[in-house]
């Protein structure tokens, strides 16, 4: 068995991009990985192989035929049937068609003064002195979500513990992770019933009618991707708050900046979306048939991992790759290319903006509230954040 560096990574010092991506783009820039299943899989440190890999219809999805290599041996939710992420055509196109409609600009910006005014009320309440992770970051996108998909009363604490273990690589057995996984779709599937005697205008409502002529959502899809939307929705938005608030508070002069300049948000959330992702990547492609990429040649029925965090700091399309540069033209592959493009781009671009907006504007004197290289970081998940993030209004 060949001998092939252990894929993930993990986080270099303070949540950084390990090392191996900037050694791998220099001098093996498609090289293979062994995964924690034991397959194997090229990986692109690119931003034009990453780039081509997300483009080309002729790398698959779906990895729920016989034989096809895995990221991890047990559960692992990025291969949940019924998921949009882990279709192709023409299951995909058909599941796409009917969620298309739900995150649209118009939808999106008509949800803009509701966050404002939610974040602003949080904003108010907060103490002198708070950890912003726990007080602010991840409150807010679970508050966020549950207003967006018209279900109040969302038991928090538990879908925080369920999101935890789906999202362990190390902590929990795959045992445990299948448990937490199937106890979060029971109770999805719980909350789908009781609004379904309760319809309302929120995005469940919208989903459960959703419909294309005769065709609509079959009950897997719309408990899966109601899970996915309620994990995404404040997941990942409270990792890239965390994240984005420690790089724009240490140095001091990126929320200074914003705090002058409120104009800078929407282009400074864009490199914020580039450079803070949440961590090494979990989804696997496969080549249907032979692809040639600008490094190199994948077979038919090999895997690529397509390295978006390590595609979004190339320095040969990102001078200067970890400076925030609001004035940038190049456009970072945060939310993928393709057929897969993420249909919750248009939410999570206008959350940070307007999150951003409220603090510049109420709490222009925020900052750390100790020094940044004591910031703890979580291990063994695959969002990687910051613990806690201590910080004071004045």
């Amino acid at each position: 068995m060949a001998d092939f560096e252990q894929y993930p990574f993990g986080p270099g010092p303070r949540g950084a991009l390990a090392d191996a991506y900037a050694v791998r783009r220099d001098k093996d820039p498609l090289g293979k990985v062994r995964l924690p299943s034991g397959c194997t899989a090229y990986l692109t440190t690119t931003y034009q192989d990453t780039l081509a890999v997300l483009s080309d219809p002729r790398f698959g999805s779906d990895l729920s035929r016989p034989g096809s290599p895995r990221m991890f041996s047990g559960f692992s939710l990025f291969n949940t049937p019924g998921m949009l992420s882990s279709m192709d055509p023409p299951e995909h196109t058909r599941l796409r068609r009917l969620l298309s409609g739900v995150f649209t600009p118009r939808q999106v910006g008509a949800w803009r003064p509701r966050l404002r005014a939610l974040t602003a009320e949080l904003v108010d309440a907060l103490p002198a002195e708070f950890d912003f992770v726990h007080d602010f970051a991840f409150p807010l996108p679970v508050q966020v979500i549950c207003d967006v998909m018209g279900v109040p009363g969302i038991d928090t604490v538990r879908v925080r513990a369920w999101s935890d273990a789906m999202l362990s690589t190390s902590s929990l057995s795959p045992e445990e992770q299948m448990g937490a996984a199937m106890e979060f779709a029971a109770y999805i599937a719980e909350v789908i019933a009781a609004h379904r005697d309760k319809p309302g205008d929120g995005l469940l409502a919208t989903m459960i009618h959703a419909r294309d002529g005769e065709d609509r959502l079959s009950e897997e899809e719309l408990v899966t991707n109601t899970l996915v939307l309620f994990l995404a929705g404040h997941e990942t938005t409270g990792t890239a708050l965390s994240r984005s608030m420690l790089r724009l508070l240490h140095p001091r002069d990126g929320y200074e900046s914003l705090v002058r300049e409120p104009g800078l948000i929407p282009a400074t959330v864009e490199e914020l979306l580039r450079l803070e992702l949440v961590g090494d990547s979990p989804f696997l492609r496969v080549a249907r048939q032979d692809v040639e990429l600008p490094s190199g040649t994948v077979r038919e029925g090999e895997a690529v991992i397509p390295s978006v965090s390590s595609a979004n700091v190339d320095p040969s399309v990102f001078p200067d790759p970890g400076v925030v540069r609001p004035e940038r033209q190049a456009q970072h592959l945060t939310f993928g290319r393709g057929a897969h493009f993420c249909l919750g781009a248009n939410l999570a671009r206008m959350e940070l903006q307007e999150i951003l907006g409220v603090l510049v504007t109420r709490l222009p004197d925020l900052r750390l509230a100790g020094p940044a290289e004591d910031v703890p970081w979580t291990e063994g998940v695959l969002t990687v954040r910051p613990e806690r993030l201590d910080v004071r209004k004045e």
